[in-house]
């Protein structure tokens, strides 16, 4: 994912603020996808589509030696804390062969990311990426094997939860602070992904009840609170 790796480098804000308790993902309203933008990181991208679960809509991504994400960009200065809440699942992991630690076998069945301080070709750009791994064990933290400016944290890991929901909560501010030892500036964006175009195999993951809050910035807490969504 070298590509992936260089558009994470040189992502560009919207440009337009946000409030800071955000649904971004979870009713699928008419019009929904226009917050987002498919980024396709090869020549084959892969296939985005709304699905009906009994009542719910949910988000399905497969890909087949493919690789796309879909991005929502943001523009929030956190402060000292911040929760992000999604569900997900997947049809299987990816193999358990090979080390995704390695640049040769850097795909998953799901990821989530959150970028942070995109300033166009600068290195302060940092993201976080949330895995479903097929080998690397739940709770494993390093670096992206492309860029070390990407932190990767496995939730999930192999088939043991193949097919099943899973709820997943994160304080991505916490996890930034551990990972690269300051605090960060700003939020800019979140993507999820599935990518299996180092590997050559296929994966089919679902998406749903994407939310973020963080708490406001000091130089932001006299402004008024408020919440969107999406």
């Amino acid at each position: 994912m070298k590509i992936l790796i260089l558009l994470l480098l040189t992502v560009i804000t919207a440009g337009v603020a946000q409030d800071s308790a955000l649904q971004l993902l979870g009713d699928f309203p008419k019009g929904w996808e226009k917050n987002w933008m498919e980024r396709k990181f090869t020549t084959k991208p892969n296939r985005y589509e709304v699905v009906q679960e009994d009542t719910n809509s949910v988000l399905m991504a497969e890909s087949v030696k493919s690789a796309s994400g879909l991005w929502r960009m943001l523009d929030i200065h956190p402060g000292k804390s911040g929760k992000i809440t999604w569900r997900w699942k997947v049809a299987g992991s990816l193999s358990d062969k090979n080390s995704e630690k390695t640049k040769m076998f850097d795909d998953y069945a799901a990821r989530l990311f959150v970028v942070f301080e995109p300033h166009f070709l600068s290195w302060k750009t940092r993201a976080l990426c949330y895995v479903w791994a097929g080998k690397e064990p739940v709770g494993s933290v390093f670096r992206s094997p492309y860029a070390e400016s990407v932190g990767m944290i496995v939730l999930q890991s192999g088939n043991e939860n193949q097919g099943k929901w899973m709820n997943e909560e994160r304080d991505p501010i916490a996890d930034y602070r551990e990972i690269f030892q300051e605090e960060p500036e700003m939020i800019s964006a979140v993507a999820i992904m599935v990518d299996t175009d180092n590997t050559s195999q296929k994966a089919t993951a679902w998406f749903d009840d994407l939310a973020l809050a963080v708490a406001p910035a000091e130089k932001d807490s006299t402004q008024t609170k408020g919440s969107s969504k999406i």
